[in-house]
């Protein structure tokens, strides 16, 4: 491949996972504000819902467009992946963000790549760099921290906030355990997130039907932040950004693409700060740049002592 080619596939990889970050940066303040007026079930079913009707003809089209059928696999194990990287994963997390500020909730989150490299090593027996190994440490340390803050600031008892935090780290590993499967068992990334949309709108609608007729009567899924915040996740957060990280992260080695979920948080803190009125306490930025370097560490002097086996 020429140079010029190379450049060019980076340049659209940087363009296309730019996209990504900065619709799923802002997507934390957007989903909590919505959150106040309909239930977590009734959001993703809602969400699920649109972006189902408009991502499976889109998947069919690019199929035929490449000429691939449905390739055959293990269903029962793609349904599984299928609930563990959607509804195990967002329910805690969107119960989180209930909870918790959506400026923490956006750190923690953005955490996740740290989780992978961890879990590969110890799950797959990749092998890491002592950098790395002390990146890992420092940026589990800052998450430590930053998912405790709520518990520091408040004599060390049980708050709402440290609850929603604990929920995301949870949600975290679960989005970590469904990475690192589907890269051991290297699962069709279109097969599962067609199986997923089709996955999601029966088990949401389950949950939603299951929930309290009292809870329910007390939502305004009419509200037009409620109806924003939905459609915003249906259609930028499912399949423009989700289009836009899968096709970016096929152009560059993983470990490239992974620095751009670590900028999410540049993004949700302005409109979190001027639209909610959140702040983050010192402690939190204290984390904040515990986390930061140990990301420096791992990403960036791990990644030169591998040189070019990495690629």
């Amino acid at each position: 491949m020429s140079k010029s080619l190379r450049h060019s596939k980076r340049a659209q990889a940087y363009a296309l996972l730019l996209v990504n970050t900065i619709l799923w940066g802002f997507s934390a303040p957007i989903i909590k504000k919505a959150l106040d007026y309909v239930t977590v079930n009734q959001f993703l079913f809602g969400r699920y819902l649109i972006a189902s009707l408009l991502f499976i003809p889109i998947y069919f089209l690019l199929r035929a467009k490449k000429k691939k059928g449905v390739r055959h696999t293990n269903w029962r194990l793609l349904i599984g992946l299928a609930l563990l990287g959607t509804p195990l994963t967002l329910i805690p997390l969107y119960e989180g963000l209930k909870l918790t500020s959506s400026i923490e909730a956006a750190i923690l989150a953005a955490t996740t790549p740290i989780m992978v490299i961890l879990g590969s090593r110890l799950f797959l027996r990749e092998k890491i760099t002592a950098n790395e190994e002390v990146g890992i440490f420092v940026a589990l340390l800052g998450t430590l921290v930053l998912t405790l803050e709520p518990a520091f600031s408040n004599g060390f008892t049980l708050t709402f906030s440290l609850l929603g935090n604990l929920l995301i780290i949870v949600s975290n590993l679960i989005w970590a355990a469904f990475l690192i499967i589907t890269k051991k068992i290297k699962a069709d990334p279109d097969q599962i997130s067609l199986v997923s949309y089709l996955t999601s709108v029966p088990v949401f609608l389950i949950l939603l039907l299951l929930e309290s007729p009292l809870k329910i009567i007390q939502t305004n899924p009419g509200h037009p932040l409620a109806l924003f915040g939905i459609l915003y996740m249906a259609i930028a957060g499912s399949v423009i950004a989700f289009w836009a990280y899968t096709k970016g992260q096929a152009l560059i080695p993983a470990g490239e693409a992974s620095v751009f979920t670590y900028l999410q948080p540049i993004f949700t803190f302005p409109l979190a700060y001027f639209w909610l009125g959140e702040s983050i306490s010192r402690l939190g930025i204290l984390a904040c740049l515990l986390i930061a370097a140990g990301v420096y560490f791992s990403e960036y002097h791990g990644r030169t002592l591998r040189g070019p086996t990495s690629r």
